[in-house]
């Protein structure tokens, strides 16, 4: 069988640039590039990087060549979910294209189906939901996933919970041929205490100060008449909650690629906007997140603009102005000092 993947992802070779149209010329360029390092690499049986770059590569300019690629590749390392995930994706790709590669990849992710292992995490209805994220090695995931024996990469994983008001907790587990499944349950999360508010710090005393010299009749400090402070503070807090708009456009932003890049790689086709299950959830989680950093965006740029001029308009501070005059003795006898003060 790997005889027919190999001649399938020779014949592959000839059609990447024609799967990589939707790309810019720099995009196709560079992953044309990692790709034939990537072969350099996989010719030279250094299969860990050559993975990474058959990835980078898949990211830059996807197709089906380059995906049977990357699977064969994660294979030969074993990581077995991630191969099967890629061939599953290669299949899907191929059937849309009318590919006879379609079938090369079907046989190889169904070889591979009785070789995964798989890891199951559940969340007791006593953990708190609101606000509830849950990372797997870095990814998150989603409602659809809890309950359900996801295949995985065999080896080490942790599983990452936290929820506003608690402490973040990580759970580990370890899954291989020999323990082919594994169930991460979450119990609870401690609650974190109130935040204790420091008292004053106090010096140790010292000698007394000596009283300050005064002048007789010495004029108090002028105090300057501020009339915008208010509207300065208020430029500020305008301006603030600009910036949390973009903090949560950016954020939102971030989650919508995240989800939009787990949905190619499970029956979702980057160029036609095509899912089948279970990348159709996930595509759709892509799309709600990208609205929200819209909306995010655009309402931290306006607030932020806003804050802006309000507070580069407010009028300025005025000094006040105080002239004082004092008894005084000169060389010739008694006389006034006049002091003014801005």
């Amino acid at each position: 069988m790997r005889r027919v993947l190999l001649s399938a992802l020779t014949s592959g070779l000839l059609m990447m640039p024609a799967v990589a149209h939707a790309q810019s010329k720099d995009d196709v360029a560079r992953a044309d590039a990692l790709f034939n390092a990537a072969k350099a690499l996989t010719d030279a049986g250094q299969y860990t990087d050559a993975c990474a770059k058959y990835a980078e590569s898949k990211r830059l300019a996807p197709g089906i060549g380059v995906t049977l690629y990357l699977a064969d590749c994660y294979e030969h390392i074993g990581r077995t979910a991630s191969a099967w995930t890629e061939f599953r994706s290669a299949e899907g790709l191929a059937r849309e294209k009318g590919d006879k590669r379609a079938d090369v990849a079907r046989d190889h992710a169904q070889a591979l189906e009785s070789k995964l292992v798989r890891l199951t995490i559940v969340v007791a209805p006593t953990v708190p939901q609101s606000g509830l994220q849950i990372l797997r090695d870095g990814l998150p995931v989603t409602q659809e996933e809890l309950g359900l024996a996801v295949p995985v990469d065999p080896g080490d994983h942790a599983v990452v919970v936290s929820a506003p008001g608690h402490a973040s907790k990580t759970l580990t587990t370890h899954v291989d041929p020999e323990n082919p499944s594994a169930t991460v349950r979450i119990d609870s999360l401690e609650e974190l205490p109130a935040a204790a508010v420091p008292g004053p710090a106090t010096a140790p005393p010292g000698p007394p100060s000596p009283p300050p010299a005064t002048l007789p009749n010495e004029p108090a400090p002028p105090v300057a008449v501020d009339r915008g402070r208010t509207r300065r503070y208020v430029g500020l807090g305008i301006g603030g909650a600009g910036a949390v708009g973009l903090v949560v456009g950016s954020v939102f932003g971030v989650l919508a690629k995240v989800k939009f890049d787990q949905s190619n790689s499970v029956q979702c086709n980057a160029s036609t906007d095509r899912c089948y299950s279970p990348g159709f959830p996930m595509r759709k989680d892509a799309e709600h997140a990208a609205t929200t950093s819209d909306v995010g965006f655009a309402l931290g740029g306006v607030l932020l603009a806003a804050g802006a001029t309000v507070y580069f308009t407010a009028p300025k501070a005025v000094p006040a102005v105080g002239i004082t005059v004092a008894p005084a003795v000169v060389a010739s006898g008694g006389g006034a000092l006049l002091q003014a003060t801005f």
